[in-house]
């Protein structure tokens, strides 16, 4: 709203030129306190509706903090959310369709490997330089593209500390459950490639079907496979199928996860019993380390911004948020895709508060935090 004023009162004190300078300086202030758009495409319906909507809850709850303090340099943050149900033609359509409309001065947390390359790919970022920050994938087909700002540990990085882990326990005869498409792929690649360096064995490798989702066949297979434990490169409810089917027909092999198997999905939708033992890997630490200011600070938000919405994925939202934010406080105001982006290649050692992101390297991740934690018996999350 533009400020009121008793012109009959300014007119006995000042000049009728130095009213209208002064309303007319109010009109430019106003016009240009323009809300910053953020555009996020991820899939809010659909296999991974879960993890799209704990993204969204994660950045909504980080860009409504610096909203409720006045922004960014007076301007407000907006996010808008569409919908691409895990499509990859539908991501690149949707950016389209919301760079034309909204203008937006970056994209953020795209959910899906295929997703994030159809961006790519399609020229999107190049033709307009947008950035792409805090996409889903940890792959090595989206690291390294300009313009990509992955906030998180990598794919290769998740890997390397499970096989570490695993081969410390003497677990060496490992099965793999994977997506095939190239989010499953880049995983079993990495697999592939550092099995030899833990002396792991890779006794058997299984894939389903990206749109089907169908893993009985993978069920069928992995049970006849000697294996100690069985790594799921796979998305949250193929996942979550696989553990029922596996369990329910007598599997006992210990089952183990990457960051995108969303571990509340899991414990939503199957028993204690039958996620007990699940093993997970995050990108980020778990609520209840509250020893870190991060963690505290984030469950303070949430608790003061309910929603039904927020799964493990969330804090990766809120970290996207909290980098964008420190990305357009140094591009001085609301600024350009360009300035933004360019603000962004120069973040160095970023400390969240016992969570750093750097892009001084942007071939790797923008953070190299990996942990562990396991579901016990009573469904709680345990590190």
């Amino acid at each position: 709203m533009l400020p009121k004023f008793n012109v009959g009162t300014l007119r006995t004190r000042r000049p009728l030129a130095t009213v209208v300078a002064v309303f007319a300086m109010a009109v430019v202030g106003t016009a240009c306190a323009k809300d910053i758009v953020v555009a996020q495409i991820a899939p809010q319906t659909g296999v991974q509706a879960s993890s799209g909507k704990a993204y969204t809850a994660g950045l909504r709850l980080g860009f409504d903090s610096i909203n409720a303090s006045g922004g960014v340099n007076g301007s407000l943050i907006r996010l808008v959310t569409l919908d691409d149900g895990y499509k990859p033609d539908e991501t690149v359509r949707l950016a389209k369709e919301v760079i034309a409309k909204e203008n937006p001065v970056a994209l953020a947390a795209t959910v899906g490997t295929a997703n994030a390359e159809a961006l790519i790919k399609s020229g999107v970022l190049s033709e307009t330089g947008l950035s792409l920050v805090g996409p889903s994938s940890g792959a090595n087909s989206v690291i390294g593209h300009p313009g990509i700002y992955l906030t998180k540990a990598s794919y290769a990085d998740e890997v390397n500390q499970l096989f570490a882990q695993l081969s410390s326990m003497g677990l060496t005869r490992i099965a793999i459950l994977y997506q095939d498409d190239g989010y499953g792929r880049d995983l079993l690649a990495s697999a592939t490639l550092l099995a030899p360096k833990y002396k792991v064995d890779l006794i058997a490798r299984s894939p389903y079907d990206r749109i089907t989702a169908n893993v009985e066949p993978a069920v069928t297979a992995l049970l006849k496979a000697d294996a100690q434990a069985i790594f799921l490169a796979a998305i949250s409810a193929p996942a979550a199928e696989f553990i029922k089917l596996y369990k329910k027909r007598g599997g006992n092999a210990m089952l183990v996860g990457p960051s995108p198997v969303d571990v509340a999905y899991l414990q939503k939708q199957l028993s204690k019993e039958q996620v007990r033992g699940y093993v997970a890997s995050t990108v980020g630490p778990i609520d209840t380390r509250t020893s870190l200011p991060v963690i505290r600070e984030y469950l303070k938000l949430k608790a003061g911004r309910p929603s039904p919405d927020y799964g493990a994925r969330s804090f990766e939202g809120y970290v996207t948020a909290r980098v964008l934010i420190a990305g357009m406080q140094r591009s001085k105001g609301a600024g350009t895709p360009e300035t933004l982006s360019l603000a962004l290649r120069n973040l160095r050692a970023m400390d969240l508060g016992g969570y750093s992101v750097d892009f001084s390297d942007l071939k790797r991740g923008g953070s190299g935090y990996v942990d562990f934690v396991t579901i016990d018996r009573a469904g709680a999350l345990v590190r």
